[in-house]
């Protein structure tokens, strides 16, 4: 009879143990409601690369396949503004001279050097993979996405921020080897 109600007592600890060490779920890949489709933000950037550097301030309006980011000195000058369709890109430096190309990464190769990955970096923002290559993804202590690697990057996330039904990152630090670094620091999003 003791050995019965020890074993019965046994038997009861281990299912509250495993009440309380239940496995963490996998974080949400995708944060929010579908992919973001349209967004305007400001905030400050940093590039880092083996031979550059570029710390300012970032304004990108993104509207379905449409694009404007304006990169600005800290001081708020213009450096340059990029706008994207699917019909090409056009860079205009802070001197009014203007580039063309068919993409934004070959542009961006073109005049800094350094291929960045734009295409990912749309995703990115909202803290989710490009659907179209494998990934990894970690999560952060509340569940959401604290790291992704994609494409040879790695991003890590941090202050997430409620923007209507998603919560949109408010840092973001994207690295490529040793090479390359990219910050980003969101200081307002405006989600439709």
């Amino acid at each position: 009879m003791r050995l019965a109600r020890g074993v019965w007592l046994l038997g009861l600890l281990f299912l509250d143990a495993c009440s309380l060490f239940k496995p963490v779920p996998p974080p949400a890949v995708a944060v929010g409601v579908g992919p973001l489709r349209a967004f305007h933000l400001e905030g400050r950037i940093s590039l880092k690369t083996e031979t550059q550097s570029f710390a300012g301030g970032i304004g990108w309006l993104h509207r379905d396949d449409d694009d404007e980011i304006l990169l600005s000195t800290p001081l708020g000058q213009g450096v340059a503004e990029l706008r994207g369709s699917r019909g090409g890109v056009v860079l205009t430096d802070g001197e009014g001279r203007q580039y063309q190309a068919a993409d934004a990464e070959t542009l961006l190769e073109q005049h800094l050097g350094v291929r960045l990955p734009l295409r990912g970096l749309l995703y990115w923002l909202d803290a989710r993979p490009r659907p179209d290559s494998p990934y990894g993804v970690e999560a952060d202590r509340d569940g959401r996405v604290g790291a992704l690697t994609q494409d040879g990057w790695r991003i890590d996330y941090g202050r997430y921020a409620r923007q209507g039904e998603r919560w949109l990152p408010g840092k973001l630090f994207a690295s490529h080897g040793e090479g390359v670094e990219f910050r980003l620091v969101v200081d307002n999003w405006q989600v439709p």
